[in-house]
């Protein structure tokens, strides 16, 4: 079988064809495969304004129609390009597994050196800039007053190059295709040109729960004509499931606020081994305003109703720990800096520059933010399983050392502190427990063994495998994104 893919004459576009004729050929290596590129309405005409129209498949609807006509048997796109109404004539056959989703701010370093109270950013996209003019906020380590929208055109080393020059302070654009273009797979002089752009920033990777995506970002669509079912085979045999039902998520749900690129909406599902994780912002006229950050899990008993005295910790018990910083010797070490609490960097060390810094969650970057340090992005309170993945942004592989306290139990952690948790007296009379600690909760079951009896939470990784690991009875243990939906759920 002959096969003849099509795509679009970007660098990016070309490079993402190679990954998908590289799937082909280990799956079937006899096969003979063409390519071809062309260009498409957004490419050709730079004066349209893809968000003011709401104009939709700019740079897809042509190289559908040459795949109609018979000029190729697959085309390959950027699946967040594609219209969200499916035309009756062809379908996406396959996706590769997603790459990062999530989006990217670059700051020009002289910019980030003289700290505007006024950021100036390029983009043109309504979610980006409706997302960062309300989220924005302490997350760089200065005060702003306003960010500022500069609308920008171009592929993403043009997007950069007016960044460096000076047509704004900041850009936001998707990891996907910086992580793309910075790759070994990327054509040499194509790397080292956004190489050399990146190198002049500063950045940090947006967290998912404020900044959603557009739908399907990160994701590589391969379109068949629907008549074709020996094409609709070859495909099928690449495609990544998981991604498939990610992405299909996302338009559905892109698709109830009206589907347009136009609009401010932003959607994103991250697929783990514990559940669906989506997070949706919307700005819609005529709608109230969206924004949510749920977790969908398999079928599995939840913890019961009960009231808020069997609870534990109760909202204003939740302050449990006390802790104590220790006189930590030496100074930071080099490579990435994983912080699980701001206290866990101590004040008297200060990240050099463009040192990776990690933090656990949201509240824990802006009181790093606070300090004057330049966090580069947080995981989300979704746990330590959460990689930054962010090599290909800084240059090489990045060796992490997580900042914590004594009681943690990970021996390749560096200890900055003490936790001395304070149960209450009646620790034993609660039935439903939701703990931030594994060391906190195999303390409490030492001096309390009844309480394995009872319902316990906690937000995923480290400390949910240790609650896991610990229960004779495992399906007592459930994991939230957050205390707060947990506690809504079980005083309801």
């Amino acid at each position: 079988m002959r096969l003849r893919l099509l795509s679009r004459s970007s660098a990016l576009a070309t490079l993402q064809t190679d990954f998908v004729e590289r799937a082909l050929r280990s799956r079937w290596p006899s096969l003979a495969i063409d390519r071809a590129t062309r260009s498409s309405e957004g490419d050709r005409d730079r004066r349209l304004d893809l968000w003011a129209t709401g104009t939709k498949g700019v740079f897809t609807a042509d190289l559908s129609a040459a795949l109609l006509a018979g000029d190729a048997e697959a085309v390959v796109h950027s699946w967040k390009d594609l219209p969200i109404d499916d035309r009756a004539e062809t379908l996406v056959a396959a996706t590769l597994e997603r790459a990062d989703p999530r989006d990217v701010l670059l700051v020009r370093r002289e910019a980030a050196e003289a700290r505007p109270e006024t950021l100036r950013v390029l983009s043109s996209s309504p979610r980006r800039v409706a997302e960062i003019t309300a989220s924005g906020h302490g997350l760089l380590p200065w005060t702003m007053s306003a960010w500022e929208s500069v609308p920008v055109r171009g592929n993403i080393a043009t997007r950069l190059r007016k960044l460096v020059n000076g047509d704004g302070d900041a850009l936001v654009m998707a990891k996907a295709a910086l992580d793309r273009l910075l790759s070994a797979e990327a054509p040499a002089g194509t790397a080292a040109d956004v190489r050399r752009l990146v190198d002049r920033c500063r950045w940090m990777v947006l967290p998912l729960q404020d900044f959603p995506t557009a739908a399907a970002q990160g994701a590589i669509a391969v379109e068949v004509a629907a008549h074709r079912a020996d094409v609709l085979d070859v495909m099928r045999a690449v495609n990544h499931e998981p991604t498939w039902r990610a992405v299909l998520r996302e338009r559905e749900t892109l698709r109830a606020f009206g589907g347009g690129c136009h609009d401010a909406v932003g959607v994103t599902v991250l697929v783990r081994d514990y559940g669906e994780v989506m997070s949706v912002r919307a700005s819609v006229p005529d709608r109230p305003p969206a924004h949510s950050w749920t977790l969908t899990r398999p079928p599995a008993p939840l913890p019961p109703p009960t009231t808020m005295d069997r609870v534990w910790p109760q909202p204003s018990e939740r302050e449990f720990t006390r802790r104590r910083p220790i006189d930590a010797a030496g100074s930071l070490p080099e490579g990435g800096v994983w912080v699980t609490r701001a206290e866990a960097l101590p004040a008297r060390w200060m990240p050099a520059a463009d040192q990776p810094v990690w933090a656990a969650g949201r509240r824990t970057w802006e009181r790093l933010a606070a300090r004057g340090i330049w966090v580069n992005g947080c995981a989300e309170g979704l746990g330590d399983a959460e990689r930054p993945g962010i090599d290909q942004m800084v240059g090489h592989p990045v060796p992490w050392r997580r900042l914590t306290h004594a009681e943690a139990g990970d021996p390749e952690a560096l200890v900055t502190y003490t936790a001395d948790v304070q149960f209450p007296a009646d620790l034993e009379a609660r039935t439903h427990f939701y703990w931030t600690s594994g060391s906190a909760f195999l303390r409490a079951l030492a001096l309390h063994p009844s309480i394995a009896g009872g319902w316990h939470a906690s937000g995923p990784g480290r400390t949910a495998r240790v609650i896991h690991d610990a229960l004779a009875s495992p399906a007592r243990a459930s994991i939230w994104l957050d205390y707060t939906q947990w506690l809504r759920h079980v005083t309801p």
